[in-house]
């Protein structure tokens, strides 16, 4: 364990230069015309993100169904410190590959001058796995941050793609005291997607949430998130391992009760006699 941790560790201290990325809608692009350097709107068809080349996310950026963003290892994507109109959101049936290495992980960061919690609205991954419900009713959710988009379903193994080596920073912007983005936010994802050697670092909310699913974590590390570092809710029943969640001098929380760990069997314990409650395992969890 304390050789995959010192691993990760590295890998967060490390900076490195960026790549580039494009899509087609304007939504969020105040700028105008989309470019290959300049991210935000509906992708929907496959876009892969090649190292060498500047890449700015400018807006929200919608991978839709069937499409696949690629983001080759070494590259870092710059996100405009526009709060919550600034994010990543994978929707179901979409995919992203951000399969980076420990000596050239992928990176998501904020391109402000002095760059700091809440810049941007982080990742958002969508999927089609089943969540906590009253019997009867439909495996479906809304996405908190953008309520006309959905997730959930009955595909336990759904694949939503890979994230490996991979640092997301300055996230979590918040939109109000009941909603607000993660620096990775898992909303029915299922277990054929894989999510290993992932840091979070300097997030204005959770670090990663669970909203139900099946999908498995491996080796990740959470860095002064202002709310919960780990938050399983709505039915999460996958099994996490290696989970390192550091809280640094200085640290401030933005909420009255941040957590090292918060679970709820269902959405915010709100609904005991739902059916498909979390039941998920943790192998290995280390909180300073």
């Amino acid at each position: 364990m304390k050789k995959t941790i010192l691993s990760i560790v590295t890998i967060a201290s490390l900076i490195f230069t960026g790549c580039s990325l494009s899509d087609d809608d304007n939504n969020g692009n105040v700028g105008g015309e989309v470019t290959v350097q300049n991210l935000a709107g509906n992708l929907t068809s496959d876009l892969t993100l090649k190292s060498g080349v500047a890449h700015n996310l400018i807006g929200a950026l919608l991978v839709k169904e069937g499409a696949t963003l690629t983001i080759e290892a070494g590259v870092t994507i710059n996100a405009l410190a526009g709060g919550t109109d600034v994010y990543i959101l994978v929707e179901k049936g979409g995919k992203i590959i951000a399969n980076g290495t420990a000596a050239n992980p992928i990176k998501f960061t904020s391109s402000a001058t002095s760059p700091k919690a809440g810049d941007w609205g982080g990742l958002i991954i969508n999927g089609r796995a089943p969540l906590s419900r009253q019997n009867g009713s439909e495996s479906n959710a809304a996405t908190e941050v953008k309520n006309s988009i959905l997730f959930g379903g009955s595909v336990a193994n759904d694949n939503s793609g890979i994230l490996n080596y991979v640092i997301l920073e300055y996230t979590g912007a918040r939109i109000d005291d009941e909603a607000e983005h993660n620096g990775l936010t898992l909303n029915g994802v299922g277990s054929g997607t894989v999510l290993s050697n992932i840091a979070i670092i300097d997030g204005d909310d959770d670090g990663i949430e669970f909203f139900g699913g099946t999908v498995n974590a491996s080796n990740i590390l959470v860095v002064n998130a202002k709310d919960d570092m780990f938050d399983f809710t709505q039915g999460y029943v996958g099994t996490c391992t290696n989970l390192y969640g550091v809280r640094e001098a200085g640290y401030v929380a933005v909420t009255s009760d941040p957590r090292g760990i918060e679970a709820d069997g269902n959405l915010d314990g709100n609904s005991p006699s739902d059916i498909n409650q979390s039941v998920f395992t943790i192998n290995g969890v280390t909180i300073i």
